[in-house]
């Protein structure tokens, strides 16, 4: 459980709203100048870690203005078994929701091109099929940790190491992660509109609402995390993970078909449908552990 000393949710009400009001501004104008250059430049790896620090940079600047200690953030790691609960969250979900889709015949695993270009470019070149698999996992799923962590750690030390919990001084646990969640998938909707990143042209009004389904599920699970570890590196680990797994890994060994793009994906119906179960778990959870009640039912509990 997160220490009090320094915590954002023990500080007085106005500090904390000052802090939100330069939070929401900084981000957003940051986020607009990041989301420009991408825009215009395309979903270049660079340029989309830039906009993926902006909330970091905003918590920083927002900490700054109401003269709150970045201690406050979470920096300490906490015990290892909420990260690990961090990092096998998205392989559970996605293995759930990934293992509906190819059993139902929706799409298939494996897509052979992905064992080709992992091969190509991980060097792999004469290795047979089952182990360029293995090891194109391996390297993801581990290795590829280290570029994943640094770049979710921008949008983490925003989301979850200062928005959560500052909300969290007005709000309960779920409401806090709630609207953290809604401004998370808003975070994301120029690039989702004026890029491709997104799952095609089509149904984009639909592709969004299922995205902000996805976002507030995880936001759900990651505010959780969150107060029992009193870390913001449980977010973090947890934004790598799925970015791995989801991203990198399930997605791309997936063979799709024409419709496949309404069901697979951060876009689809079928994920975000799994991590909205997922999130009801711990939102039971997290009620039978008294962590769901009021700032004020919470500080007369403590």
């Amino acid at each position: 459980m997160m220490s009090r000393e320094g915590q954002l949710e023990i500080l007085p009400k106005a500090t904390v709203s000052k802090a939100l009001v330069v939070f929401v501004v900084a981000t957003g104008i940051l986020a607009a100048l990041a989301s420009m250059l991408v825009i215009d430049i395309g979903i270049k790896r660079h340029y989309m870690v830039l906009l993926m620090w902006t909330p970091g940079l905003g918590a920083l600047i927002a900490c700054k203005a109401a003269g709150i200690p970045l201690s406050s953030l979470g920096w300490g790691w906490g015990k290892a078994r909420w990260h690990a609960a961090a990092y096998l969250t998205p392989l559970l979900y996605g293995l759930t929701a990934y293992s509906i889709l190819w059993g139902t015949g929706l799409a298939t695993a494996i897509d052979p091109k992905f064992i080709e270009e992992a091969g190509y470019h991980l060097g792999l070149v004469g290795w047979s099929e089952n182990a360029t698999l293995l090891m194109a996992i391996f390297i993801f799923a581990v290795v590829g940790m280290t570029w994943h962590l640094a770049s979710g750690l921008g949008e983490e030390i925003g989301w979850r190491g200062f928005l959560t919990p500052a909300l969290m001084r007005f709000f309960s646990l779920p409401v806090a992660s709630l609207i953290t969640g809604l401004m998370w998938a808003l975070w994301h909707v120029p690039i989702i509109l004026y890029t491709k990143y997104n799952a095609g042209p089509n149904d984009l009004g639909i592709q969004i609402a299922n995205f902000t389904l996805l976002c507030v599920g995880i936001s759900m699970i990651m505010g959780y995390l969150r107060v029992k570890s009193g870390s913001l590196w449980t977010g973090a680990v947890m934004h790598a993970a799925h970015n791995i797994f989801i991203l990198s890994l399930f997605e791309r060994i997936t063979l799709k078909y024409e419709g496949t793009w309404r069901y697979a994906g951060e876009f689809g119906v079928l994920l975000p449908l799994v991590v909205a179960l997922f999130a009801l778990y711990v939102l039971l959870r997290a009620y039978r552990e008294g962590l769901t009640g009021s700032p004020k039912q919470r500080e007369d509990a403590a």
